[in-house]
């Protein structure tokens, strides 16, 4: 894999540290989230061999997000991107170095658009508890 080249990192992402909780007043689990500050990064799906091969060893990879290098990234942490207001978020998967830690790479899964602004995938439980189906 080659260096980016100038300009190639284009889109701006935050990531952030998600650790879930069990909610205080009920079942079921809470998530909470520590944001790092915003970064520049170049975010490219992967070829279809790759996505095979990473489903087939049970750990689906379908972009790569290469930004600055960074210490202490883990499977704990997610991508966020916005664009035009709606936010895109990745699970990292794997992590490692390029150009000999002048830049990481993540191999994350893409989960979806965020529910709600700084939120997880999963729309907030209504106020009467439950959901209507």
């Amino acid at each position: 894999m080659n260096l980016p080249s100038i300009g190639e990192l284009d889109r701006r992402v935050r990531l952030r540290a998600r650790s879930d909780k069990a909610k205080t007043n009920g079942p079921g689990i809470e998530s909470e989230y520590d944001y790092l500050p915003e970064c520049w990064a170049k975010v490219q799906s992967v070829g279809s061999a790759v996505y095979s091969g990473s489903v087939q060893a049970g750990v689906t990879v379908t972009h790569r997000v290469t930004l600055r290098f960074r210490r202490g990234i883990t499977d704990a942490h997610e991508v966020v991107e916005t664009f035009e207001g709606v936010e895109t978020i990745y699970r990292v998967r794997r992590v490692s170095d390029l150009g000999n830690r002048r830049f990481s790479v993540l191999e994350v899964e893409e989960l979806g658009e965020s529910a709600e602004p700084g939120g997880g995938i999963y729309p907030p439980e209504p106020s009467g508890g439950g959901y209507d189906y």
